[in-house]
């Protein structure tokens, strides 16, 4: 089972959100912009990626996870070390995953959605569907952390531009190892309209993921371990 495309994160390195406020907070890969040491002696400006560095947001897919759908190798982008990967899904299965950990210390029946998006549209100008997740945990227990993971089984059609599938769940607590709740796989909702004949070098689409909460609370905090695209 081979990698096509990944963020840089993992348990040691986790890409953190939080805070108050129940819009998706949007999960990034490492590193993120702000760590970068502008300003020191021999550090140059840093060079602006869509890949690395920069956080999705609502309006804006800076640093979504790239899927090239068409043949070439793309001017400047570095999205997976060792090969470029475009053209590898069309036609094909391929599985998304998403993993990592939610806490919160003080908020009462709060619960946590992870979500997983394609973006139809641009960079500057994305069109969000949700592609898997958006399935509610149970209520968080204070200070005890709660694993979350969405893993989807894909087929995009390059005929049609539409991606259909399956997709699981799971919930558990990392303290007392005790699941929480969990679904076998379902159907997800089909998504329409991509355009996959972008001129050589340019992503045919992208994935992003994230967090919702149901209560505002500054002591929130979800931890992304892992979030790729692999194919058998």
């Amino acid at each position: 089972m081979g990698v096509i495309a990944q963020y840089q994160v993992s348990a040691a390195a986790p890409s953190t959100v939080g805070g108050t406020g129940i819009t998706l907070k949007y999960f990034f890969s490492n590193p993120p912009l702000s760590l970068w040491n502008v300003g020191a002696p021999g550090v140059s400006t840093p060079q602006q990626s869509s890949q690395i560095g920069q956080v999705p947001s609502a309006t804006n897919a800076g640093g979504q996870l790239q899927i090239y759908t068409q043949s070439g190798t793309p001017s400047g982008v570095n999205f997976v070390v060792g090969g470029t990967g475009e053209g590898k899904l069309l036609g094909q299965r391929f599985r998304v995953y998403m993993s990592g950990v939610a806490v919160n210390a003080s908020a009462v029946g709060q619960t946590v959605t992870p979500i997983i998006q394609l973006n139809k549209g641009t960079i500057a100008s994305p069109t969000y569907v949700t592609l898997a997740g958006n399935v509610a945990s149970g209520a968080l227990v204070n200070a005890q952390p709660l694993g979350f993971s969405v893993a989807a089984d894909l087929l995009l059609d390059p005929t049609s531009g539409s991606i259909s599938g399956f997709m699981k769940y799971q919930f558990q607590s990392t303290s007392t190892g005790t699941a929480q709740s969990q679904a076998a796989e379902a159907a997800i909702t089909q998504a329409n309209g991509l355009v996959l004949a972008n001129a050589q070098g340019q992503a045919g689409f992208g994935l992003v993921c994230g967090v919702t909460a149901s209560i505002t609370d500054a002591t929130f905090s979800a931890s992304l371990y892992e979030f790729k695209i692999v194919q058998d």
